[in-house]
């Protein structure tokens, strides 16, 4: 009995090639985690998509593609027993805990892939008809031409899996891929916004019909140079929103200068000479304030503010002589008699 265990573990450390499906790296575990999203019972087909493709990498897909018996040799087989049991931990580990639970116990991993692919992998209508319908409702909207292909394209993948098409020698099979091809470019080109109409009309006269990645790369082209159209659109009209603040700038510093000025004929800060109430005439409206040292002011009404204007304003003259001031006013507007103006001064 000893001898023949003595003989096992001698034929165990026999190196092998890293090419034969038995030879494990230094590095593999069974805790390994080969693809970061867990299976919970939706999404078999790119779960089962990515799982080949690392089980591929790690030269162990033989393990559930094909029923690979338990050699008869006794080294060969001790190589297949932790072959087999890293792939079955491998698969449990990307699968959530109740499906895991369910196929604890399979003895090989060709078993427990089969399964899974039994129980989930089977195209029926209920999964067809989500899938086509899933395909008539993406439309882009608000998202970018590449998300949107995403979102199509996962649906396409998935449906193939589902409905496989045979390989010939006749060339059937380039005749209905092609077909197959050119009705998922139409289904493509109707989902994209009115915006690209024009494109869309160019893509679907050339003959014949571009592949979907064609017309996906034609399609990202018009995309990324409308964005460069409309950046230097949005430049434009940025200069000239700063033309017209500058513009609006140059208009107060202007209205600011009016501070600035002091009539020559009253010696008022606010207003020249041109538009003093004394050479033009007085409105209206014209009120007098009384300053702080008790003397008469008048308040000016065409925009402008002085600095002699006081907070509060008080009568200092009587209804009779405000009266027979403003029709004084009105001769010496019409006549200009530098006599009427003397007169004025003499009142005040």
């Amino acid at each position: 009995m000893s001898n023949s265990t003595s003989e096992s573990l001698n034929s165990t450390a026999i190196p092998i090639d890293s090419s034969n499906p038995l030879y494990l790296h230094p590095s593999d575990h069974p805790g390994m985690i080969l693809i970061s999203k867990s299976f919970d019972g939706t999404g078999f087909a790119a779960w089962k998509r990515g799982m080949t493709i690392a089980l591929s990498a790690k030269n162990k897909l033989i393990f559930v593609k094909e029923n690979l018996g338990q050699p008869s040799d006794v080294s060969q087989s001790a190589l297949w027993e932790r072959c087999n049991s890293m792939v079955i931990s491998w698969i449990l580990n990307t699968l959530s805990r109740e499906i895991a639970e369910s196929v604890l116990y399979t003895e090989s991993a060709h078993q427990l892939w089969e399964e899974l692919n039994d129980r989930y992998g089977q195209a029926n209508g209920a999964k067809l008809y989500q899938l086509q319908k899933n395909l008539c409702e993406i439309h882009q909207g608000n998202t970018d031409i590449a998300t949107y292909f995403a979102k199509v394209k996962t649906n396409w993948d998935e449906l193939s899996s589902l409905n496989l098409v045979p390989s010939c020698t006749c060339g059937a099979s380039r005749i209905i891929a092609k077909r197959d091809e050119d009705q998922r470019l139409i289904q493509f080109l109707m989902g994209l916004n009115p915006a690209y109409d024009v494109i869309r009309g160019s893509i679907l006269m050339m003959q014949p019909l571009p592949s979907i990645n064609q017309a996906y790369a034609i399609l990202t082209q018009e995309e990324t140079q409308r964005g460069i159209s409309t950046t230097g659109h949005f430049s434009s009209e940025s200069a000239s929103m700063n033309a017209s603040v500058h513009s609006q700038s140059g208009q107060y510093s202007k209205f600011d200068n009016k501070k600035n000025l002091v009539c020559s004929n009253c010696k008022k800060i606010g207003h020249s000479t041109n538009k003093c109430y004394r050479i033009v005439g007085f409105p209206k409206d014209f009120k007098f304030t009384k300053t702080r040292r008790g003397t008469t002011n008048m308040a000016f009404d065409d925009g402008t503010d002085t600095q002699n204007q006081s907070s509060q304003s008080a009568p200092v003259i009587t209804t009779e002589q405000y009266n027979e001031l403003l029709q004084l006013l009105q001769k010496s507007q019409l006549t200009k008699d530098s006599n009427d103006t003397q007169s004025i001064k003499l009142i005040f």
